[in-house]
């Protein structure tokens, strides 16, 4: 190698260890040297308790997606004096991906239970994300317990106040709360009653934890993977990795390492792995076989994004507190953007899409368009009505932009001029991934009921109803007789409960029942609290709900939640198709009897075909993220990005409401470009939105 080789491999060589070192900041939120901020307790201040510094000007800012990310920069951004103007093209909600199915007044409910609920996208809070539960806590929104495991009802105390938001900087140890302790709040008990049902074989949760290998037998796992619970398998393969930052005490806890190895430790894990896929990792630096792979992708839903990041999933699985606690939002998540769009009031502009996005950087070599420049605003943004294509234009200005919508979403607005080339690569190539959730409704929440419960349940129906389903096999050979009383009911025995009123289920839904075999035999009753299941069958994951709805004997089940390849097999159906599947790989599970509750509502939510979302998040591919996400952060002159896409925390509202309160930082201070600012700034509302220019005057470059 000669010396100038020599010289440019040491510069990219170096080049790259600084790349890896700021994408280790921008994931643990440390600022800039020497100072090394911690950048969320920053945040927090800004978000909880000063709100933004004074501007030394009023700017006009327009934000582009009603979403958490832009709800929260515009609710910042207004409360520090700015003249703000959100546009979301979503005529009917704000709050993107945060999307609760609820009754709402003047429209049909989603389910026959007008007080049900149940969510179509986020739907649980881990404690170590302190921006969003303080949020929640500071617009008066309750929080209660999310199970991610089933617990015991008889143990805990959940009706004290609830813990107030702790958060423990990396520097100092200093500590940031909300609030006093609550020493009487004490959370139940896990139990792990619920199930994992896969090729054939069923066993509760707790029970695998003590013998695994019924389960990974199933699997043809021999030796040792036999004997191991897949969590163990997955945990000791990535102990080396977690050794980068930190380190493992006698008592078997880990610790961070002093401050600089630990940064050093981030920045050295996503050197050496950013460049697995998950699924490479397992079989190459772990060693595990084909059969072990799988019992793992299958148990620890990792089979849908195998071939996704390794570090996605990484992140996924350690928690960084592995300990941690779960939250939701009494009442539906759907309240935390409403509330955040309570104050803003008329600054939000529902059902106008952006279709064009127009800038005016000095900076930026290339031709500029007509609508931003140097004599006026330096953003303007056309958008059209939602659901009229051949509407008028509008055309709005500012001095910024903050643009929030997916990179999905915002691949198909024409930009002028182009990003940078960077920018543009992650606009196109950043990975989205797909999630879709199939929601069952039923008029008795089963999945708590002992077998007594179903034996009372069922012969309230007809007398040997319960002796009937305790005899029916797996196969059509096994099939006992329906008892006479449940024979000529109009729907079978599909909703044959009292308690549902069987005209709701669609002639569709009954013809398919009846005519395909039914599913599930005997199944001992789940007697399970929150908490989910898994299974091998399309439906993947199932969870059920953490509280009843007061007032409400029944419940809506989380009957199938997959994602990636997964998701596509439902996604390819209808949504009135969906539901009598749903409820065959339920019955797989938990037995042929739950068909007694059903109601015949459901809900479902593909957010791949979403026409808003275009995908359910941003999910790295390999060398994604060394490749341009450092580039994806940077503003276009002044145009700024936010969102959880945006961020290292993907598919978390926490990634959202941090690049929200980044960027309205950042836009805060920075300078209006243009002229006439103060002058714009400060007319009317209306007088911000104008016919826009006819076709010939426009240069209309695409993302790509």
């Amino acid at each position: 190698m000669d010396h100038t080789t020599s010289r440019e491999s040491n510069a990219v060589d170096r080049a790259n260890a600084r790349a890896y070192q700021q994408l280790a900041r921008e994931l643990l939120l440390v600022g800039p040297e020497p100072a090394n901020e911690d950048l969320k307790l920053r945040y927090l201040d800004v978000l909880i308790d000063k709100g933004l510094e004074k501007p030394a000007e009023r700017k006009s800012i327009l934000i582009v997606g009603a979403g958490i990310a832009g709800l929260v920069a515009g609710s910042l951004l207004t409360r520090a004096g700015h003249d703000v103007t959100i546009l979301e093209a979503n005529a009917n909600r704000v709050g993107g991906r945060i999307k609760t199915f609820h009754t709402e007044k003047g429209k049909p409910s989603p389910f026959t239970d007008p007080a049900q609920y149940a969510e179509a996208g986020a739907m649980r809070l881990p404690s170590f994300h302190p921006l969003t539960l303080a949020l929640i806590d500071k617009l008066g929104l309750k929080r209660r317990l999310f199970f991610n495991v089933d617990i015991d009802p008889k143990t805990g105390n959940q009706n004290a106040p609830v813990p107030p938001v702790v958060y423990r900087s990396f520097k100092d140890g200093k500590v940031w709360t909300n609030g006093d302790p609550s020493p009487n709040f004490r959370e139940p008990a896990k139990r792990n009653h619920t199930w994992i049902r896969t090729n054939r074989h069923q066993t509760r949760r707790a029970q695998y934890v003590q013998d695994p290998s019924v389960i990974n037998e199933g699997f043809h796992l021999t030796g040792c993977e036999s004997r191991m619970t897949v969590a163990e398998m997955v945990n000791q393969a990535l102990e080396p990795v977690r050794d980068y930052y930190s380190e493992l005490k006698d008592d078997g806890t880990r610790v961070k390492k002093p401050f600089k190895e630990w940064l050093d430790g981030w920045a050295g894990v996503i050197r050496d792995f950013d460049g697995y896929s998950m699924g490479r990792f397992l079989r190459e630096y772990a060693g595990f076989s084909d059969e072990a792979i799988e019992a793992i992708g299958t148990i620890e839903n990792m089979t849908s994004r195998l071939h996704l990041a390794f570090f996605h999933s990484f992140l996924g699985r350690s928690d960084i507190d592995p300990a941690a606690t779960y939250w939701e939002i009494e009442g539906g998540s759907h309240k935390l953007p409403e509330a955040l769009a309570k104050d803003l009031g008329d600054q939000l502009v529902m059902g106008q899409r952006m279709v064009r996005l127009e800038y005016y950087d000095p900076g930026r070599d290339g031709s500029h368009g007509t609508l931003a420049g140097p004599a006026g605003r330096a953003v303007a943004v056309q958008t059209v009505p939602e659901g009229d294509p051949y509407g008028e234009l509008q055309t709005w200005t500012a001095d910024l932009a903050i643009v929030t919508i997916p990179f999905s979403s915002l691949r198909f607005t024409a930009v002028t001029p182009p990003f940078s080339y960077k920018k543009r690569r992650a606009v196109i190539e950043t990975h989205y991934d797909q999630a879709t959730k199939v929601l069952l409704e039923f008029s008795r929440r089963w999945w708590e009921f002992t077998e007594a419960d179903w034996k009372r349940e069922l012969n309230a129906i007809a007398p040997d109803l319960y002796a009937y389903y305790q005899q029916a096999g797996e196969d059509p050979a096994e099939a006992a007789a329906v008892p006479k009383g449940a024979r000529d009911l109009p729907t079978g025995l599909l909703g044959a409960h009292p308690s549902v009123d069987e005209s709701r289920i669609s002639k569709k839904q009954v013809d398919y029942y009846r005519n395909s075999w039914p599913g599930g035999g005997v199944r001992p009753a789940t007697h399970a609290y929150g908490g989910g299941s898994t299974t091998d069958n399309p439906n993947r994951f199932m969870y059920y709900p953490s509280h009843p709805v007061p007032g409400s004997p029944g419940g809506v089940v989380l009957a199938g939640y997959s994602w990636s390849d997964d998701a596509a097999r439902w996604d390819s159906m209808e949504d009135h198709e969906r539901y009598g599947y749903a409820l065959r790989n339920l019955q797989s599970v938990h037995g042929r009897r739950i068909e007694v509750f059903y109601t015949g509502a459901g809900q479902t939510q593909s957010w791949l075909r979403d026409p808003y979302a275009m995908g359910e998040a941003a999910v790295y591919t390999p060398h994604q993220m060394t490749s341009f996400h450092l580039d994806a952060v940077r503003a276009e002159g002044p145009v700024h990005f936010a969102g959880e896409h945006v961020s290292l925390k993907h598919a978390w509202i926490e990634g959202a409401v941090e690049t929200a309160v980044r960027t309205a930082i950042a836009v805060n201070g920075a300078p209006a470009a243009g002229e006439g600012t103060a002058a714009a700034a400060e007319a009317p509302r209306g007088r911000r939105a104008s016919a826009a220019p006819s076709d010939t005057q426009r240069e209309d470059v695409l993302t790509s």
